[in-house]
């Protein structure tokens, strides 16, 4: 199946198309029509040096994609519990483990990898802090290291990170940093807000500032309410003018945004908020990845499939997948069709890599409607 770039210009805001902007086709493969499990992962599972995909109870073998068992997930209300599947090395043996969280059980686990990927993994508790909507890879205090993520809705937010420790239970001591209560709800990314070389977090309602004090508290900064704000929120210099801008979507409803850091005539950090598509609703999970080779960072973001079971606006609409490029010179976007009408969305944790090591960024598509690969045929 092959989807063809496709120029989008609503009556509500003018996106205006870039003549650098290159055009780009996909391929959609299914790897799996059945699945239902809504995040997803990329990773070498098998140390062949392929990438492979990491999807709920199974992990797909590249290059054939054959399916491979990992665990039994429990199911509830038509959701698995399994809402990330975020790829990392916990135990530092060579073969990659990844991280999940559930909703129901508000629990945050890592599944290690057997060693031998024909057996089942182990399912380790971290804790269980409160409900997790789900959860992202990012090294947040720079160490080198990947860190998790989660966004809690209640309970205790905060991050996690791990050291490699043979006194403790499975080698591994998990730290939990919290974050100011205001970080519950809607909504978390990651980014230097401030400029002061330390990774901040974002909420739906403000940031967090990172201390320099490890021990310290974060301070909450209540500077914008983003509403029902997707995971992550996406931290970004978009305009390229040296600070960093947020882009979102409203997960369980209508509407894309960007919010765009200035200054006022007395130095103080404003906000411009800025619509760039409300034509589509349930935007739950973008990404951002240089898709065209331009050098440049885009937007890959597509509706999750009855997020709420059919019961959000507009679920029921045909489902998405776009990429937005950034016109800087004009300050617009210009909307392309990765996928439209299709069987595919992009759940609640999709990816991004060159899976195919052609040299361009594919698109990983899991979901309520199955599991999709879109080969990119940029060369």
């Amino acid at each position: 199946m092959l989807i063809r770039l496709m120029i989008w210009v609503p009556a509500a805001v003018l996106l205006v198309g870039c003549a650098q902007q290159r055009e780009v086709a996909f391929k959609m493969h299914t790897l799996n029509a059945e699945s239902r499990f809504e995040a997803a992962g990329v990773c070498d599972m098998n140390n062949d040096s392929r990438l492979d995909i990491i999807s709920g109870g199974f992990w797909y073998e590249a290059p054939a994609w054959k399916k491979h068992f990992i665990r039994d997930i429990p199911e509830q209300d038509n959701y698995y519990y399994d809402f990330a599947n975020i790829p990392v090395d916990v135990d530092g043996d060579g073969w990659i483990d990844h991280v999940t969280v559930a909703w129901h059980n508000k629990q945050i686990s890592w599944v290690r990898h057997p060693c031998d990927s024909n057996k089942p993994f182990e399912v380790i508790k971290i804790e269980d802090p409160g409900h997790f909507e789900t959860a992202f890879g990012f090294d947040v205090n720079g160490d080198g290291q990947t860190d998790i993520v989660p966004n809690i809705f209640d309970g205790e937010p905060g991050w996690y990170e791990f050291k490699r420790d043979p006194q403790m239970p499975q080698g591994v001591n998990w730290i939990r940093h919290p974050l100011p209560k205001d970080a519950i709800g809607p909504g978390i990314g990651v980014g230097d807000i401030n400029r002061d070389g330390r990774n901040d977090l974002v909420g739906g309602k403000g940031w967090a500032e990172h201390p320099a004090d490890p021990k310290a508290e974060w301070v909450w900064h209540a500077e914008f309410d983003l509403g029902d704000a997707s995971i992550p929120i996406l931290v970004h210099d978009i305009d390229a003018d040296g600070d960093l801008d947020l882009i979102w979507g409203i997960g369980h409803g209508y509407g894309l945004y960007w919010m765009e850091q200035g200054r006022n005539a007395l130095g103080q950090r404003i906000w411009s908020r800025h619509e760039m598509d409300k034509s589509w609703s349930q935007a739950h999970a973008p990404i951002l990845a240089d898709i065209n080779n331009d050098g440049r960072m885009e937007l890959i973001v597509g509706k999750r499939y009855h997020a709420h079971n059919g019961k959000d606006p507009g679920a029921n609409d045909p489902r998405v997948i776009y990429w937005y490029g950034f016109d800087i010179a004009r300050q617009q976007w210009t909307r392309h069709v990765i996928a439209e009408g299709g069987p595919a969305g992009l759940g609640i944790a999709p990816a991004a890599a060159d899976i195919d090591g052609d040299g361009d960024i594919d698109i990983i598509a899991p979901g309520k409607s199955g599991l999709y690969l879109f080969e990119n045929l940029l060369r």
